[in-house]
């Protein structure tokens, strides 16, 4: 939270958040730094989502109706007076492509409303030929995305704001750091982004990585940081 806190974010979306004590004091934390309001996955032991803002907002939790055992805490919808902000933490493999149409059909919807949304958080998942570090080193798919199908339909319908800010670049924002570092090199993902619908694209000012959070080893995922034009 401390590191959090050095960009004076307005919403903070915290992934793989667990309502556990741990939990409990993380949103503590949150606010006494001025995030007072939250919205998380209440009574979930498991990953989920927290959002903490400085306003006040609609927490929505499980927006699409997914059943028990389709992981419903996998995304909390937060809403604004002027935007709806779906905080995601979606699991791994095949289990996120429930999570992936649902946001396909939101984002049609959103886009012929002409109305503000974003989606950020952990997709744990992306393009293949550009979000995985080994691929893009051996010029191969030696690994491999398997809802890059559903991945690339989000994209048709939404903008990925840190590819809009630098295109043609490449960055990763997931590492192992559990694992041995000989292991490590060569074996970053870039699974954390921020989709954008197509109203609220001008309004985005920058996307950027802050990858002290992973260098520091609070956590093995580097942190996106959008910033709105209000």
């Amino acid at each position: 939270m401390e590191r959090c806190i050095q960009h004076n974010p307005d919403v903070a979306i915290f992934a793989e958040y667990r309502d556990t004590p741990a939990g409990a004091l993380l949103r503590e934390r949150s606010a006494n730094a001025g995030l007072a309001h939250h919205g998380w996955t209440e009574g979930h032991r498991g990953n989920g989502v927290l959002v903490a803002a400085r306003d006040d907002f609609e927490s929505v939790r499980n927006p699409f109706g997914l059943f028990d055992d389709q992981f419903p805490n996998a995304i909390l919808l937060a809403r604004f007076k002027r935007l709806d902000l779906f905080g995601v933490y979606l699991p791994g493999q095949d289990r996120k492509r429930p999570h992936l149409r649902y946001l396909v059909a939101a984002a049609q919807r959103y886009n012929l409303g002409g109305a503000d949304a974003m989606c950020i958080g952990d997709f744990n998942s992306g393009r293949n030929e550009t979000d995985i570090e080994i691929n893009v080193r051996s010029g191969r798919l030696a690994d491999e995305f398997s809802t890059a199908d559903l991945y690339a339909e989000l994209e048709r319908y939404w903008t990925e704001a840190w590819l809009y800010k630098h295109p043609g670049k490449l960055d990763y924002s997931w590492v192992p750091f559990r694992l041995e570092r000989s292991r490590r090199e060569g074996n970053g993902w870039r699974i954390d982004k921020a989709f954008v619908s197509r109203s609220l694209l001008p309004k985005v000012r920058s996307a950027e990585y802050d990858h002290g959070f992973r260098r520091e080893r609070l956590t093995d995922h580097s942190a996106i940081i959008v910033e709105l034009t209000p």
